[in-house]
């Protein structure tokens, strides 16, 4: 069965039964991988595969920036972009763009311990716009849509998304004008997101589909997909077909991982196999679920371990293993102590209370 493991001394350890699982796994080939082959999918047991070797010179350092971002080194890629622009060496479009990389990276940060600094990352793209002073299109367009992204990001309290609906408007428009497709489908795909938010979910649908023929017609990008085959995942879930979407969390997996996006794959993995849990089919989301832990646990995110340890409590009351369950939520209720998140906590509070035959500790 799978027990979690979370930030040292703040969790429980493996169990007998959870080591002679991975012991098996690792072993099972010479050079410590297993593949686990799920219809489509193909998972590397618990082995991160991140990039290898130097990063090569010649490539323009706003792309270095994102591969580390993407990977989940948010400090070193946070490092990098600080670094390059106190330099004072680079040049307005590197500057505009590592500026808007620093916002994606602290708006990433945040995610992972809950904190969403909003405020922080439109400041920084504020100083990217004060470098194009409205001079160059492209840049606007590209500053257009991050406002876009942030603005989403800040009205998802209150529901009220009116900024980032304007934002993304004049982003797509920016972009019409460039002949942008790629740029285009960015702003379409932000109002699907929108109206997802908004439980508009047919024009959600309609809107990733737009964005999807739009970036096809660039040439599609894999990134790109994964993020529509999540988001449609996410209409097919809340419009009650969990079996549907899981189609679509399989794909999307696939495609952050083979881009090398570590970070956003977590995610991937962990709704999927919340899905997977969801409708009945706990054996299949066992590899994910793994997989999953042992990237929130490298990347010291204490969201992905709150988000992991709720799906494995279900799946282990799923299984009739209702002590492995407690263990699950009650490693959630660390994490969620950690984010301050009380409405977390509550969740598996409850869900501890509910599991029969388990006397809650109180």
């Amino acid at each position: 069965m799978i027990v979690v493991v979370s930030n040292a001394g703040q969790a429980k350890s493996y169990n007998k039964q959870q080591d002679s699982y991975l012991a098996k796994r690792r072993s099972s080939r010479n050079s410590g991988r297993t593949d686990i082959r799920m219809d489509r999918i193909v998972v590397v047991g618990l082995v991160l595969l991140y990039p290898t070797g130097s990063l090569a010179q010649e490539r323009e350092l706003p792309a270095v920036v994102r591969e580390v971002r993407w990977r989940g080194d948010l400090s070193e890629a946070r490092r990098l972009s600080e670094e390059a622009l106190s330099s004072g060496s680079v040049d307005r479009r590197t500057e505009v763009s590592l500026r808007l990389e620093l916002a994606r990276i602290l708006d990433r940060t945040g995610l992972h311990w809950n904190t969403r600094p909003v405020s922080e990352a439109i400041a920084q793209v504020d100083s990217a716009a004060a470098v194009t002073d409205g001079t160059d299109a492209r840049l606007d367009a590209e500053i257009e849509l991050m406002r876009a992204e942030l603005e989403y990001r800040a009205g998802m309290a209150s529901r009220d998304f009116r900024k980032a609906t304007a934002h993304a408007h004049t982003a797509i428009e920016l972009y019409q004008a460039l002949g942008d497709r790629h740029g285009e489908a960015e702003g379409v795909h932000r109002l699907g997101l929108i109206h997802l938010q908004s439980g508009d979910l047919e024009t959600a649908r309609a809107l990733f589909d737009q964005s999807l023929d739009l970036d096809r017609s660039a040439g599609e990008r894999l990134f790109f997909r994964g993020e529509y085959e999540r988001h449609m995942g996410l209409v097919e879930m809340r419009s009650g077909n969990t079996r549907g979407s899981i189609p679509h969390f399989e794909r999307s997996l696939s495609a952050r991982r083979r881009v090398g996006a570590i970070d956003a794959s977590l995610f991937a993995a962990s709704i999927l196999g919340s899905a997977l849990v969801d409708v009945g089919r706990a054996d299949e989301a066992q590899p994910y679920l793994l997989y999953a832990i042992t990237v929130a646990d490298r990347l010291n995110s204490p969201m992905g371990r709150v988000r992991i340890n709720l799906v494995l409590g279900r799946y282990h009351r799923l299984r009739g293993d209702y002590e492995a369950a407690r263990m699950a939520f009650e490693a959630a209720l660390v994490a969620a102590d950690v984010i301050g998140s009380t409405s977390i906590a509550g969740q598996a509070t409850a869900a501890i209370d509910e599991l029969p035959g388990v006397p809650t500790p109180h």
